[in-house]
């Protein structure tokens, strides 16, 4: 059903673009001696091709499937792009229509250039790397961009370039030599502030890590869903470069002190949306970052770097950051267990402790509540933490070390321990919450009595354990946890504990960077981001930093040297700015329709002329044979000098 809806989806778009947006007879018209527009601007064609494009593609963003949409998408741009391929290679224009096909084409790779990343599943595909792993269409559709670029070239570029090219024999062009399999030579004209001086057509590598970043951000957010392998392996790539800028940020402009933003597990409006309540944001309805925004990002940042970064890289990256906080030690205060209100990056480190202590409030509430006293509930409290340890990730026990080693001397957790102090404000958290818990009862009456002599029950934790409800020895507990290491009576217990920890722990001290790996390694990146959507913080982290990163899109791109905005950006917005019919009709992303005939763009026609392209003899011919200047060698209006170069190169190929 979905593979035959997916057919006729494709079918009546390609429809619609052959006979009716691809088809204008005033600008097909190319032996006219009449300029089109006055020689003012381009076709409309493509221009309109542009605009329903771009349609169709929030259109199937936004109704059908992501995978099916991608697949009819791929299919539009596909069979669009072979009725564009053939009209412009095959063309035979007059000297007034001339221009008009050249700043066609160029107008054309570039719109090609921004829709491509729709359907590309990295930058390689992009880049027309890994032709290998791409799929049939990509190669088609960089193939004929590349029949177009050669079309572009050997028709738009002046006749004494082409004369100096090939005066010294066909033999010493480099266009004749092979191409290495490395970057497409279009996509490297079509997006010039990626790839402008900083990568040689050709090359296999980028020596700019940025640019491969952006190249990534691009693919990515052109995605009708998020694509949560690659959004790890770009926050990863470059020594979490997009981490760093994004903590850095942030971390400046949260001022207020604010408990944890409890989340609304409300369901949204959005296509397929799970109702699971983490695709609403508290505020959605604002247009910029509120405080709340601050709190939740910064929390995120720091889980996903605790998940990935080793000892040396959360010293590195995440310390300073969480050393330049105002009193940022204060939290690591024994005198703070029972204190809510903590900094966004302590919170994301108590998430670690989640798996265990969930175990540990319901068994030491069960254990009360059968006779044990509050000295067996505390060490209870120790055993289950040594029982379940192993459900615990190691990043807990590694921020923990490091900030045992930075903490001011003033400073004096639970225990002297950072750990046992992370662990306890969890589970006091936790107890708190478990204590604050009102269960919901279906009444047919509205007498409210059952209700208050509910309530009282819950003031105290009397002599009776038995009869006292777990909302009132969760409270309990959790005052008596505050003083868990005093008159040293579990201390042989807690060091134990520590001693266990320290010694498991020395099997992944010696363990290397994740984040290099995930950089080149798909199947890794999918594992980790795999075990981090299990978790739900770790689920909702990712979807935060998304969101932030697609709502300030720009500020990465200012940061990471490809942005052609030439004032400086604020990553301030909390909704995706909204983009006008006018913008999209008038403008291919950032820059506008015919560059090369306004004089915007101006390329470098020799460097382009002079690089591998592993074209033959006779197709660089066709194509020049088609110029008007060619065809007409002996005309009056060419200049007696270029008409020489005319014949020059033409008895070159005729050799």
């Amino acid at each position: 059903m979905c593979e035959a809806l997916a057919e006729r989806l494709l079918d009546l778009h390609c429809r619609l673009l052959s006979l009716y947006i691809l088809q204008d007879a005033e600008c097909l018209d190319w032996e006219s001696e009449k300029p089109f527009f006055e020689s003012e601007r381009g076709s409309y064609i493509i221009q309109m091709w542009w605009l329903y494009m771009q349609g169709t593609k929030d259109d199937l963003w936004n109704t059908v499937p992501p995978k099916m949409a991608q697949r009819v998408f791929a299919g539009m741009l596909n069979e669009s792009l072979t009725i564009l391929t053939v009209r412009y290679t095959q063309s035979v224009p007059s000297e007034i229509r001339s221009q008009l096909i050249v700043v066609d084409i160029s107008n054309l790779l570039v719109c090609v250039a921004n829709l491509l990343p729709a359907i590309c599943n990295n930058a390689k595909d992009l880049i027309g790397v890994s032709y290998s792993s791409s799929s049939k269409i990509l190669r088609d559709i960089h193939t004929k961009c590349q029949e177009l670029y050669t079309c572009l070239l050997l028709r738009g570029a002046p006749i004494d370039l082409l004369h100096k090219v090939f005066r010294r024999g066909l033999d010493v062009v480099e266009m004749f030599k092979s191409r290495s399999a490395g970057v497409a030579p279009w996509i490297t004209f079509a997006l010039p502030n990626l790839f402008d001086d900083k990568l040689k057509p050709g090359s296999k590598t980028n020596n700019n890590p940025d640019t491969d970043i952006a190249l990534e951000l691009v693919v990515m957010l052109a995605q009708p869903q998020p694509n949560w392998a690659l959004l790890l392996k770009i926050l990863c790539m470059n020594k979490y470069r997009i981490l760093q800028l994004t903590l850095k940020a942030t971390t400046s402009q949260f001022k207020d002190k604010m408990e944890k933003p409890v989340c609304k597990n409300t369901k949204c409006t959005a296509f397929l949306c799970n109702e699971e309540g983490s695709c609403k944001d508290d505020n959605t309805s604002s247009t910029y970052l509120q405080q709340i925004h601050y709190y939740n990002i910064i929390l995120s940042s720091t889980e996903i770097l605790l998940f990935v970064g080793n000892k040396q890289e959360l010293m590195d990256i995440l310390l300073p950051v969480i050393i330049l906080q105002p009193d940022w030690s204060n939290s690591l205060e024994r005198r703070h267990v029972w204190n809510q209100i903590r900094p966004p990056w302590y919170e994301a480190i108590l998430n670690f402790a989640s798996p265990i202590i969930p175990l540990a409030t319901d068994t030491v509430i069960n254990a009360i509540q059968t006779g044990a006293t509050m000295y067996q509930a505390m060490s209870l409290i120790l055993a289950c933490f040594s029982h379940f340890w192993d459900c615990v990730n190691p990043a807990l026990y590694r921020i923990s070390s490091i900030l045992q080693e930075s903490i001011l001397t003033d400073i004096v957790p639970l225990n002297n321990s950072t750990l046992i102090q992370i662990l306890v404000c969890a589970l006091y958290s936790h107890l708190l919450k478990k204590s604050q818990e009102v269960k919901k009862e279906v009444r047919i009456d509205e007498n409210t009595e059952a209700t208050n002599s509910r309530q009282q029950s819950v003031v105290s934790v009397g002599t009776d354990n038995a009869n006292s409800s777990p909302e009132a020895i969760a409270l309990a507990t959790a005052e008596c946890l505050c003083s868990i290491d005093e008159d040293n009576k579990h201390t042989n217990q807690i060091e134990e504990f520590l001693e266990q920890i320290k010694y498991n722990s020395k099997v992944t001290e010696g363990e290397g960077s994740i984040s290099t790996r995930l950089e080149a390694n798909q199947h890794l990146a999918e594992v980790v981001v795999s075990e981090i959507l299990g978790a739900p913080t770790g689920r909702n982290s990712l979807k935060t930093i998304y969101w932030f990163i697609k709502c300030n899109a720009d500020y990465f791109y200012k940061q990471l040297g490809v942005s052609t905005e030439p004032e400086e950006i604020e990553p301030i917005r909390a909704l995706v700015k909204p983009i006008s019919l006018l913008h999209t009709m008038f403008n291919i992303g950032s820059q506008s329709f015919d560059q090369l005939l306004s004089g915007n763009w101006h390329p470098n026609w020799l460097s382009l002329l002079q690089n591998a392209r592993g074209l033959s003899a006779d197709r660089v011919w066709k194509q020049l044979s088609l110029r008007w200047e060619f065809r007409n060698c002996n005309a009056t209006t060419i200049p007696p000098h270029i008409s020489q170069m005319i014949s020059n190169i033409t008895a070159t190929f005729k050799q």
